[in-house]
């Protein structure tokens, strides 16, 4: 903890030395204590937290429809080479689509609502889950699947009790990139498709010059972010220990 709290307060301290020597332009980078003010006061702001709590339902709502579609239809690909063969051309062909391609066609549909933003999210989050799982459960131990055939397990307890648990490391790795993802595309579409959240007072702060709201803005999506990631990762190491 050591470590990262002295890089944390080299970068702060440079932040603050570099702007007020004006090395760089207060006028392209805020001051980090202008910044730090600003960020204060959207704790103090109400409009703030209720935009905080729009990204976050949705980010939350997002990742859960692409991963209870995503991991279970993951671990039957996997199981299944017939399966295997069969989807991973639709997949492979599928995934590489940003979700910023089909925003205009989303918005017109769906005008705007949290269904237009879990709909992006899944679009961008469902495919690396499906195929990371997939790769998950197809890498388990020819020897164990063979050992659980010879115990008479059936294909689905096959797939709960043996292939789940050795792809579930895989798995949660896949969640964690899948979290960050996420909530990146939740951000994009209030900052393009001016759905209400973060990016929407981003764009609002951006408009009026009020360069310190922005960077508190960017700031406040960036703890957000590490939140996100110190989470899945405990999630990860945790499932590492189990097992």
């Amino acid at each position: 903890m050591v470590l990262p709290a002295v890089g944390l307060a080299g970068a702060a301290g440079l932040w603050e030395v570099t702007t007020r020597s004006g090395l760089v332009a207060t006028t392209d980078v805020p001051t980090l204590s202008s910044t730090l003010t600003a960020f204060g006061g959207l704790l103090g702001s109400a409009v703030f937290w209720t935009a905080t709590g729009d990204t976050v339902r949705s980010w939350a709502l997002g990742l859960l429809v692409s991963a209870a579609i995503a991991i279970p239809v993951g671990l039957a690909i996997g199981a299944s080479d017939r399966a295997w063969r069969f989807i991973r051309v639709p997949v492979e062909a599928l995934r590489p689509i940003p979700p910023v391609v089909v925003l205009p066609l989303a918005l017109l549909i769906l005008s705007g609502g949290i269904g237009f933003k879990v709909f992006l999210i899944a679009q961008g989050v469902i495919w690396p889950l499906l195929i990371q799982t997939s790769y998950g459960v197809r890498n388990v131990d020819t020897v164990v699947l063979d050992t659980a055939r010879s115990y008479r397990l059936d294909w689905w307890r096959r797939i709960v009790f043996v292939r789940l648990p050795a792809a579930l490391p895989m798995v949660v790795i896949a969640l964690q990139i899948a979290a960050a993802t996420a909530f990146a595309i939740a951000l994009a579409t209030e900052l393009i498709g001016g759905a209400p959240g973060l990016g929407q007072l981003l764009v609002v702060a951006s408009s009026g010059d009020d360069l310190p709201r922005v960077y508190a803005l960017t700031l406040a999506a960036g703890v957000f972010g590490l939140f996100v990631a110190v989470t899945f990762g405990a999630l990860h190491r945790l499932v590492v220990a189990g097992r």
